[in-house]
């Protein structure tokens, strides 16, 4: 649940901040407390994507005094889903582990099937709503109940001795709760599975059903599509309603959402928010947002199941940042795959060989003997992929792996792509098991005993190496053995008898691991929230653009140059954008000299922010992409206009 957009009074408000606190973010009779602190808007968890160790589902979040808290339902089969666990963070990286915070035994009409935990704190009281016994008919005991405590680490124990909602009304199953208290300080729950979604009022005493104005108890809000799991959270006067489509258990889970000026609906679907990716993991779905105290930052807090796993309940918790446009809808969420490190754990990854892989000042070492392997689960084929990695001494050797598959428990083997730091310099080469093949090298001035920023572009048999220098690639060649596979880092070390490190000392250490596709937006520097788009064919920037998919392009090696890059629609695959006299389009690939070189671009350092991108053309150098009254052009560009050739890539 959002806890964090309940407004209280200017008064109190007022009052609050004379005495240091900032409005209360957990809504009506939420106690004065320290605010969680509100960390440096990250584009996803920056320390890995799953959050936590252990199989969970259907999180939802608050935000109690100084702290975020995570409720999720323990994904296991429905005999064991007898109690659940929580988890807390002052930062959303550092997670503690609060286990069994409601346990089966404190509910006493309850059985098995402990589902979708949703926490409120009012009046002094901690509550959680929960499901169990997933009823079939309104002939069977169970449905919706509600436990209470006096501090959000529970215990927390049944409140009213029956459930709170136990038979099926408008067709919608009784499970998959969510509840939200407006400002007005009216409360309500959100629910239903097999395709129907209500609302009912709760009472002030949060543990009985109010009435609407015309008498009835239960409200039916059933959107398109709408299978289970629904939320509610309210910005800037609108009221967002969240739901999930499709089969738990399948590729197509997925989070929709629908926008309305009532909590109480209409609510008529707008877009699908978050889908599976088929390089990142599958089944995303029920979700619950968060919105970070003081910000207009806001994150979906969701599950997924890793691609590797076939079992229905081996699911996951991941969050990733919500975007808003200029009129309030939702930008599609990115599964980003990035890790820092910074929480102390590499979740997620997978290892292979007799290397000691572990975390330790917010990066992750390996010591091997003499060879080992470090993966994450992905599939990516077209990537953009970067680490830090700093190699300790020159008796070794270590990088990024790629498009990895068939990885050997013994040896560390694999099938795949891998760049590595050597002693003389950076060496790009594919693997067959435990056989190494270079394809190319390029020496490096002192590779080892510093930290080396390096980054792949591997875009179909087009393979390119950069160190440090991000603007021109060390190494670019072209290979077609391996198509797609895993990503992860690699440490080898040679026999004794030519000299190893110390005993015991890590080899390599690896920090700030960003895995991403070419598929890119490109939003203007300096008019936010406008990005390069297409509509019938002319080159825009404009706001709010629908489809999403015309704002999205495939950066791909340049048809003139492949040193440079060329940019293509997603939407229209095989038109690409380019300059012609001036204006910018999206024209369909011809195959002549001309064409090539209109739509080839050298991306260089932004010309008003270094760490953004400017793109000059190809074809007529020192004219750069630019946008002039929402039109693209290419153009010299004055000083002054410099933030309007300056993009954010996205």
């Amino acid at each position: 649940m959002v806890r964090t957009i309940r407004k209280l009074s200017v008064i109190l408000a007022a009052a609050a901040l004379l005495l240091g606190f900032g409005p209360s973010p957990a809504g009506a009779g939420q106690p004065a407390a320290p605010r969680a602190t509100a960390p440096p808007a990250p584009s996803t968890a920056e320390a890995g994507n799953p959050l936590v160790e252990g199989w969970y589902a259907d999180p939802d979040v608050a935000i109690y005094g100084d702290r975020y808290w995570i409720y999720p339902t323990t994904s296991r089969g429905y005999g064991e889903q007898t109690f659940m666990d929580a988890f807390s963070s002052t930062d959303m990286v550092h997670w503690t582990k609060h286990p069994e915070v409601l346990d089966i035994a404190d509910v006493p009409w309850a059985k098995y099937a402990l589902w979708a935990p949703a926490p409120v704190f009012r009046d002094g009281k901690y509550y959680l709503y929960f499901a169990a016994n997933d009823i079939q008919n309104n002939s069977e005991r169970g449905g919706i109940g509600v436990a209470v405590s006096d501090r959000p680490e529970g215990p927390y124990k049944d409140a009213i001795g029956r459930p709170l909602v136990d038979a099926f009304h408008n067709g919608a199953q009784p499970i998959d709760q969510d509840v939200f208290i407006d400002d007005d300080g009216q409360a309500y729950m959100y629910y239903g599975g097999w395709g129907h979604a209500n609302v009912v009022k709760l009472n002030p005493d949060m543990t009985s059903l109010g009435t609407f104005p015309d008498g009835s108890t239960y409200k039916e809000i059933t959107p398109e599509n709408y299978t289970e799991g629904s939320f509610m959270f309210k910005r800037d006067g609108t009221y967002y309603m969240m739901w999930s489509e499709g089969g738990w258990t399948g590729p197509d889970y997925s989070v929709s959402y629908a926008m309305s000026d009532s909590p109480t609906g209409p609510f008529k679907k707008i877009d699908e928010v978050l889908a599976q990716d088929p390089a990142v993991a599958r089944g995303s779905g029920h979700n619950s947002v968060l919105n970070v105290p003081g910000t207009d930052d806001w994150y979906i807090f969701y599950h997924r199941r890793p691609l590797s796993e076939t079992d229905g309940n081996h699911r996951a918790l991941a969050y990733d940042r919500i975007h808003f446009n200029e009129d309030g809808t939702i930008r599609p969420v990115t599964m980003k795959v990035k890790d820092n490190f910074d929480d102390g754990n590499a979740v997620g990854w997978r290892t292979y060989g007799d290397a000691d892989w572990a975390t330790d000042n917010g990066a992750y070492s390996a010591t091997p003997s003499s060879g080992g392997l470090a993966l994450q689960d992905t599939d990516f084929s077209d990537l953009i992929y970067e680490a830090d990695v700093t190699l300790r001494n020159g008796r070794g050797e270590s990088g990024l792996a790629f498009r990895a598959a068939q990885p050997e428990a013994g040896s560390g083997g694999f099938d795949g792509y891998y760049a590595d730091l050597t002693a003389k310099g950076v060496v790009l080469g594919k693997a067959t098991g435990d056989e190494r093949t270079p394809l190319a090298t390029a020496r490096l001035a002192g590779p080892a005993g510093r930290t080396h920023r390096v980054k792949i572009e591997a875009i179909g048999s087009s393979l390119k190496v950069y160190v440090d220098d991000m603007a021109e690639p060390r190494i670019s060649t072209r290979d077609s053995t391996f198509a797609s596979g895993s990503n992860g880092v690699q440490a080898t070390q040679p026999s004794p008898a030519a000299g190893t490190a110390a005993p015991g000392k890590p080899l390599t250490r690896f920090d700030n691991v960003s895995i991403r596709s070419n598929v890119f937006s490109f939003e203007a520097a300096g008019t936010p929230n406008r990005f390069i788009r297409h509509a019938w064919s002319r080159g825009r920037v404009d706001p709010d653009v629908t489809p999403y998919a015309d704002m999205q392009w495939k950066v791909v090696p340049g048809l003139a140059d492949p040193s440079a890059v060329s940019l293509e629609s997603v939407n229209f695959p095989g038109r690409f954008l380019r300059q012609r006299d001036g204006e910018v389009w999206t024209d369909a690939r011809a195959d002549d000299a001309g064409y090539r070189a209109d739509a080839t671009w050298r991306r260089v350092p932004g010309l008003s922010d270094r760490s953004l991108a400017s793109f000059e053309s190809y074809s007529t150098p020192g004219r750069y992409l630019r946008h002039r009254d929402a039109l693209l052009y290419t153009e010299r560009v004055p000083t002054a206009d410099r933030p309007d050739a300056t993009f954010r890539p996205w």
